[in-house]
């Protein structure tokens, strides 16, 4: 039991309450949307499936496709190369160089692995070029939302990063305000109305708690480290330059030697860290390629149940094996290890299928926390002027964003082959989606009304989904099984049994009622 006097217990409900209705409906599709990219891969699968799964996810010869590929290009974009999984179980292959002028020029190209082929190419501007590639768009807006809101440059980073510490804000008092917290851990009053909702609030906030505390802090920390940290540290050490600072910090160590030199066998320098280490290789990173100072880095996926993530590095020119680096920094240290455990914490992806499951679920509670906070924020100020509008916009962007990304993905598996600009042509659509339902919701008497009007939309659009899949040139899911792509079958079977139980439950459900408000928080009863 937390004892608190009363006065500062009112402090702290007030800042719980109005640190979620300052920013709860940012947080909260940052939440949804984070808690979808946990399966971003699958989803990856699901919307841009290759006919047959490749067996590796680097298989023999990608290498000498590499090769062919860099021999043909402006020499410039060989400065610094990177090779890693893309969507549907491609690859994508990222050339560029750092202009004078602060520009990154790059050249973007899909693989599909399986064949060993080039399928799509862009040249422009890094990171643009990943948004006119075409083929992943509906995966790489996703990210793109929760990463950055859709906002240009550093500016999404810090919003979200602001988002992470308002989270953090809200745990701690969430935390402080509940004086009888480990009863709430299993307290659900089932008398109906506002008291029902309150305990279901508090039962899942309390038992998400951790979650909250790592989610939010993790992400805080790659928004700021982007946005801020990494700009810093260059200002302060390295004069303002940030591409020396992430080569010292990312790169092997090579001795500067411009002198031209071609690059070893990047296949058997692959197949070599594999037999080193015994862990299956994922990303590859070439510094310098055509230079005597070239040098290589094999990532390495994680094994199940390990957090730390791991690379061969080997000299560019000979294929000389410099030995295993951690993802930070040149040599093992508990800095870097900290740093490293930030992407397995926040993204789940250290124990396979489970732990993605379980951070899938803890995202969704995590999101049903926001939402159902800002709905008794809103219901419990009923009757003051101003707020049944908010409890509207609450209702449009709880259950509108899901809505409108559902749209989105219906738009996207239909049209094949996908267009370069898909990815500009999924916002247009979000945008346009999330409008519509702004003017239904604000044009209903109600916000029960416009939820139960964006639920029952939200199922036709799940149940129609894996069909429009099918008939926009997606693969049957006979096709998908013998081609190793279980993703595709499982999504569609979560849309159609998702959608089939939200109608359900629409159809049955009751006509509006007004609840029943308290005149006292629960937090300041003893």
């Amino acid at each position: 039991m937390i004892r608190l006097s009363q006065a500062r217990s009112k402090t702290l409900l007030a800042i719980h309450g109005w640190s979620a209705v300052a920013l709860g409906l940012l947080l909260y599709a940052v939440i949804v949307t984070g808690t979808l990219a946990v399966f971003e891969d699958a989803i990856g699968v699901w919307a841009d499936p290759m006919p047959v799964a490749p067996v590796e996810e680097i298989p023999n010869g990608t290498g000498a496709l590499m090769a062919d590929i860099a021999a043909r290009i402006d020499p410039a974009y060989l400065d610094e190369v990177f090779l890693f999984s893309g969507t549907g179980e491609h690859l994508r292959a990222l050339f560029h160089y750092h202009g004078d002028d602060g520009t990154e020029p790059a050249m973007l190209f899909l693989i599909d692995p399986a064949q060993q082929r080039v399928v799509r190419e862009v040249e422009g501007l890094s990171p643009d070029v990943f948004r006119q590639l075409g083929v992943g768009a509906l995966r790489d807006f996703l990210v793109d939302l929760h990463v950055n809101l859709l906002l240009p440059g550093r500016w999404g980073l810090l919003a979200t990063g602001v988002l992470g510490f308002a989270m953090l804000v809200a745990a701690v008092s969430g935390l402080l305000i509940h004086r009888h917290l480990l009863k709430e851990l299993f307290t659900l009053r089932r008398k109906g109305g506002l008291l029902t909702a309150r305990d279901r609030h508090a039962l899942a906030g309390s038992w998400n708690l951790p979650f909250a505390f790592l989610l939010s802090f993790t992400g805080a920390f790659f928004s700021f480290g982007g946005a801020i940290g990494l700009p810093a540290i260059a200002y302060v050490a390295f004069g303002g330059d940030v591409e020396t600072v992430s080569e010292e910090l990312l790169a092997p160590i090579m001795a500067e030697d411009d002198r031209p030199s071609p690059l070893a066998n990047i296949d058997a320098m692959i197949q070599d860290a594999a037999r080193r280490t015994g862990a299956e290789p994922s990303s590859l990173q070439i510094h310098h390629w055509g230079r005597a100072d070239a040098s290589l880095l094999v990532g390495l996926n994680n094994g199940d149940g390990e957090l730390l993530p791991s690379a061969v590095a080997y000299a560019g020119a000979s294929g000389e094996f410099l030995g295993l680096r951690p993802a930070l920094g040149n040599a093992p240290s508990l800095g870097g290890d900290l740093v490293s455990l930030m992407s397995p914490l926040h993204f789940g992806n250290f124990a396979g299928i489970a732990s993605k499951i379980l951070w899938f679920a803890m995202g969704f509670a995590s999101a049903y926390v926001a939402l159902t906070g800002l709905m008794l924020w809103t219901r419990r100020r009923q009757a003051e002027p101003g707020w049944h509008w908010l409890e509207k916009l609450t209702v449009i962007v709880g259950y509108g964003l899901p809505l409108a990304l559902l749209i989105n993905a219906a738009v996207y598996v239909t049209r094949r082959p996908v267009p370069s600009a898909a990815f500009y042509d999924l916002l247009s659509v979000f945008l346009a989606a999330m409008a519509l339902t702004a003017f239904y919701g604000f044009a209903q008497r109600d916000a029960a009304r416009s939820r139960r009007g964006i639920l029952r939309a939200m199922a036709l659009v799940m149940l129609a989904l894996p069909a429009a899949r099918y008939w926009g040139g997606g693969l049957g899911w006979q096709a998908a099984i013998s081609g190793g792509l279980p993703a595709v079958l499982t999504i569609d079977g979560l849309l159609l049994v998702s959608g089939a139980w939200l109608l359900w439950t629409q159809r049955r459900a009751p006509a509006p009622a007004m609840l029943e408000t308290e005149s006292e928080p629960e937090a300041l009863k003893s």
